[in-house]
């Protein structure tokens, strides 16, 4: 029992691994250097925390409203949002809602540029055949 529960808590960290990577590139594909490593792995929690991954079809559509929200959160707690805004010159962006946005939109396309839900399947998969 303690082999299968060990098997699925190594994948479910392998499964966040490869997340956290793609959030972290989306938020570097935004080129928004006020972003530290911090921030970028405070926002890649808070979307996995807020995303079922145990059945991650992952809706694109509702995951995109989901996805902002949660980078806008991530970025105004940290106060990040002003240094941003300082910055938005470079991005041709007038507000900070549409640079939260822009940010968020960066990630989520980050994100499902693949279909994470394979990830899921091979760990569906492995935990059947050891049960």
């Amino acid at each position: 029992m303690a082999e299968k529960g060990n098997l699925c808590d190594w994948k479910e960290q392998e499964r966040k691994a490869a997340i956290s990577s793609r959030i972290n590139l989306g938020i570097a594909q935004a080129g928004v250097t006020a972003i530290d490593d911090a921030i970028k792995n405070k926002i890649a929690a808070k979307v996995i925390e807020n995303t079922n991954l145990k059945n991650a079809a992952f809706e694109p559509n509702y995951a995109q409203s989901s996805v902002t929200q949660i980078v806008y959160s991530c970025l105004f707690k940290n106060e990040i949002l002003m240094n941003m805004l300082e910055e938005s010159s470079s991005h041709g962006l007038l507000c900070l809602n549409e640079l939260t946005e822009y940010v968020a939109l960066q990630v989520h396309n980050s994100l499902f540029s693949e279909d994470l839900s394979s990830l899921v399947e091979t760990t569906k998969n492995e935990a059947h055949h050891q049960s």
